[in-house]
């Protein structure tokens, strides 16, 4: 062989170690996904969500839907046995909702689907998900999401104050994914399945309302932008400002407080005292709950319940507002505010971090509730 294209062999000797650990990488996949395929009905049943999630995203290109579907509905039932996530039952445990049709407050689990007999949740071989766009695939990321950031500051007692007057929250997750709405409107006009852009919102929008009339138009409008908080927790959420450098998250209201019709100093309660409980709270709820949330979600916003939301709800008055976002892969995930749903005499044991940390105020809080 020539001396010079020796030489230029000799000026690249890690090209051909390139290639080759490229075609192996290659290799090893599509040996996963062919043992995926033939034996995903009994890996599935040992898979934990977030294992599930990350085979999936592994495989992504070389499994067939229906094997994904599979493997993405077992992952969704482990919440469903375990934690009582009753996707599409229509019952307070029920995440996959736009608008809850219930609520379950601080007072635990939904038992909707416990057998007492046996001390098990019952647990259904399907679930009434969507499938197109490999919906059920991008229910599970979402879900893993929420349980990374924010389903941890869920089904406590909030503090919601306004002047002497205690009004007790809780945060309840909703998981919903827009592909439901295409695939109602591929019922109805048999158009080809197409995807969903989440960077538009006319789309986002005429999505949501073909679920539920008129919801898209709410998330999306600009008024509750600019109208002024109705209750604390809506103050304490549009007034945290995350530093997109930095990451430092900050609260002009906690900062402000004094200045705002929302707040009245409680009589015998210190300047510190009120500080104190106003900082502790938001910075160990509401900013790292906001910060994830923008940092993992498109379109996060604060939105305060129209007219007819609350007569969905028994009693009334149990929506106290929506705080969420759109994942990149179309599913609207955060939580609604709700009341929180228990006896008085429940409240201290249930507190979130940083509530009430004088043990005087939660005494007081709790005579008023």
């Amino acid at each position: 062989m020539p001396f010079g294209e020796k030489r230029q062999v000799a000026q690249n000797p890690g090209e051909n170690d390139h290639k080759t650990k490229k075609q192996v990488a290659a290799r090893s996949s599509i040996a996963l996904s062919e043992v995926v395929a033939l034996v995903h009905a009994e890996l599935s049943l040992f898979l934990k969500p977030k294992d599930a999630c990350s085979l999936l995203l592994a495989c992504s290109r070389s499994l067939q839907q229906n094997v994904r579907d599979i493997i993405a509905t077992e992952a969704l039932l482990y919440y469903y046995q375990f934690d009582s996530v009753h996707f599409g039952d229509k019952c307070p445990g029920d995440y996959h909702q736009l608008v809850p049709q219930s609520t379950r407050g601080a007072r635990g689990p939904c038992a909707c689907n416990f057998d007492l007999e046996t001390d098990e949740e019952i647990v259904p071989d399907e679930l009434p998900l969507p499938k197109v766009l490999d919906a059920r695939t991008k229910i599970l990321q979402a879900m893993c999401l929420l349980y990374e950031g924010i389903e941890p500051h869920c089904f406590k007692v909030l503090q919601v104050v306004q002047g002497t007057e205690f009004c007790p929250a809780t945060l309840q997750p909703v998981v919903f994914s827009l592909a439901e709405g295409l695939e109602k409107e591929r019922s109805e006009d048999n158009r080809e399945e197409p995807t969903i852009d989440t960077d538009n919102v006319a789309v986002l929008t005429r999505l949501m309302d073909v679920v539920e009339p008129g919801f898209g138009s709410v998330f999306f409008s600009s008024t509750d932008a600019n109208c002024q908080p109705i209750h604390v927790l809506e103050a304490h959420w549009k007034g945290i400002e995350v530093d997109p450098s930095s990451g430092a998250t900050s609260c002009q209201f906690c900062e402000h407080y004094g200045e705002s019709l929302l707040f009245v100093r409680n009589p015998g309660e210190t300047t510190a005292d009120t500080d104190k409980m106003m900082r502790l709270h938001c910075e160990a709820v509401y900013q790292p709950m906001k910060k994830f949330m923008l940092a993992h979600l498109k379109h996060v916003r604060y939105v305060c319940p129209p007219p007819g939301w609350n007569q969905r709800c028994p009693g009334g008055g149990s929506l106290m507002g929506l705080v969420a976002g759109i994942t990149p892969t179309g599913v609207l995930c955060g939580v609604y505010v709700t009341n929180v749903g228990i006896p008085r005499q429940w409240i201290e044991q249930r507190l979130a971090p940083g509530h009430f940390t004088a043990a005087q105020a939660v005494d007081v809080a709790t005579t008023n509730a």
